[in-house]
């Protein structure tokens, strides 16, 4: 979980920065300093970035802070469609699913059940099942 925890610092200092830049440039503006028109919309597009980037990625990483302290997850089983080329996610059934890239041992096309939480789909647990034990499974559970 140490990765989730420094992916989840990462993001919120990412937002940070897009929201200070954001400040910057606004009471540049309010300070009449600006020498072009385009600089004129540096705040609208650095609010619209910070806004982007809290939506996908900061906001459910932070809402599954609560689902990691109360080891609350959820299960999906699927065969892997595809690995990023980081290998940080893979994808099952349409879904990308995040993980460290230093543990990534999955292969295209392998049959697996993840632990994984609600919101940002944090990888927890990845084992393999056969697929004889993959029909009797539905796609997705939640465990409390």
């Amino acid at each position: 979980m140490r990765y989730f925890i420094v992916n989840l610092a990462m993001h919120l200092v990412i937002t940070g920065i897009i929201v200070l830049f954001a400040c910057i440039s606004a009471d540049h503006n309010k300070r009449k300093k600006t020498k072009h028109v385009i600089n004129y919309f540096f705040p609208i597009i650095f609010a619209l970035a910070a806004l982007l980037h809290i939506i996908h990625y900061t906001a459910p990483r932070l809402m599954d802070v609560s689902s990691i302290i109360n080891k609350n997850y959820y299960y999906t089983t699927g065969s892997v469609e595809k690995i990023s080329y980081l290998k940080n996610y893979f994808v099952i059934d349409g879904k990308s699913y995040y993980l460290n890239p230093l543990h990534n041992k999955l292969v295209e096309g392998d049959v697996v059940r993840v632990k994984h939480t609600p919101y940002s789909s944090f990888t927890v647990e990845i084992k393999s099942v056969t697929e004889s034990e993959s029909e009797g499974d539905t796609n997705s559970s939640k465990e409390n």
